[in-house]
């Protein structure tokens, strides 16, 4: 029976099977692994954080994910790929069990942080390329 993300066990669930989607991904992988080497110990608590503070409006969230995401964009671009792929595995991962007004707004939620990171990107190749 789907659930919704409408609480932290339910969110931590979510990201964990999420990253297990995108860390088997041939094309994403390597963007986390080799590049921005992640620690999954020290990645996946703060991406639960991130979302429970999204969904819950829980605040132990504190980070400004920007700073992050040009650092691995600088060693290897984010494609347009990229960021389909990366939405192609967070829907898989709400079909696969999830439904409700949270999940919904996960959805919303994960298009509106792929398009703000990738205009957010865009923008900064742009000012330090003049």
């Amino acid at each position: 029976m789907p659930r919704d993300l409408d609480s932290a066990a339910a969110i931590d669930a979510f990201v964990d099977a999420f990253y297990d989607r995108v860390l088997a991904d041939p094309l994403l992988a390597p963007l986390f692994i080799d590049v921005a080497g992640i620690s999954l110990e020290a990645h996946l608590p703060r991406i639960k954080a991130y979302w429970r503070k999204m969904l819950l409006g829980e605040r132990e969230y504190r980070r400004h994910m920007m700073a992050q995401h040009r650092a691995v964009d600088a060693q290897a671009r984010f494609r347009a790929e990229h960021y389909a792929r990366w939405l192609a595995h967070f829907d898989a991962t709400l079909a696969a069990g999830y439904r409700g007004p949270a999940s919904d707004r996960a959805k919303t939620l994960a298009r509106r942080v792929a398009g703000n990171m990738r205009r957010n990107l865009e923008s900064t190749r742009a000012s330090s390329s003049t």
